[in-house]
């Protein structure tokens, strides 16, 4: 009975790293811009969207 359970165990945590290793793998870190201007420029060099996120702790 501990042999089938512990297969199962290491089933289990064999999957979940073989499911999250490549995707800490692939993740990029996000590039800021120095200003609003330079971060306007390269998204319309590149062609792609900008993204703007506005907050405040009144």
């Amino acid at each position: 009975m501990f042999n089938s359970v512990f297969r199962r165990i290491s089933l289990g945590v064999l999957l979940l790293m073989v499911g999250t290793i490549p995707a800490l793998i692939a993740s990029e870190e996000v590039k800021w811009e120095k200003t609003l201007e330079d971060s306007i420029a390269k998204a319309a060099k590149i062609g792609k969207p900008m993204m703007m996120d506005f907050y405040t702790d009144w």
